[in-house]
């Protein structure tokens, strides 16, 4: 199977919760050997057992794929608890982090840790064969509630391949 060059990544909610609302969560575990979450941050994906998002999430910690450890938050002002968590567990297992907010981006970029968000995944993803194109998928979250610029969204596009 292919996989990212990087072995290990530690996800925050946010693209955990927009993966597994869009029914591809299960391309973390066939693009990175160990996929790791905070325990605060999978609480905060839980909140909601009845969504499918949470389901998804539930259902890939009963596979084993989805690893949980309890971290401390790192010590940054201006984060929430579950991202200040989620770039400690990446620094303490040299992982690549991923999170879409900006300001977590920019905090962990500064630390050295490599960065990844939901639609990086995506990018990841069609180049790897896993998907055949993104362009829907990415218009759904758009279309959804989850917040991608136009300059984003082309962007995205332009790196799967699919800009025009």
């Amino acid at each position: 199977m292919l996989r990212s060059t990087h072995e290990l990544v530690v996800t925050d909610a946010g693209p955990l919760m927009a993966l597994g609302r869009h029914d591809v969560l299960g391309l973390l575990p066939a693009l990175f050997r160990q996929v790791h979450v905070p325990e605060l941050v999978l609480r905060e994906c839980l909140t909601r057992p009845e969504l499918p998002d949470a389901q998804r999430i539930q259902a890939a910690l009963t596979e084993g794929w989805l690893c949980v450890r309890d971290v401390p938050p790192w010590d940054m002002r201006g984060l929430d608890l579950g991202e200040r968590c989620a770039i400690g567990m990446a620094l303490d297992l040299g992982a690549v982090l991923l999170v879409d907010d900006r300001a977590a981006r920019r905090h962990a970029e500064a630390l050295g840790l490599s960065v990844l968000g939901t639609l990086g995944v995506l990018v990841l993803a069609k180049r790897h064969g896993l998907l055949e194109a993104i362009r829907p998928l990415v218009q759904d979250m758009r279309d959804g509630g989850h917040f991608i610029s136009q300059v984003a969204f082309e962007a995205v596009l332009q790196a799967a391949g699919e800009a025009g």
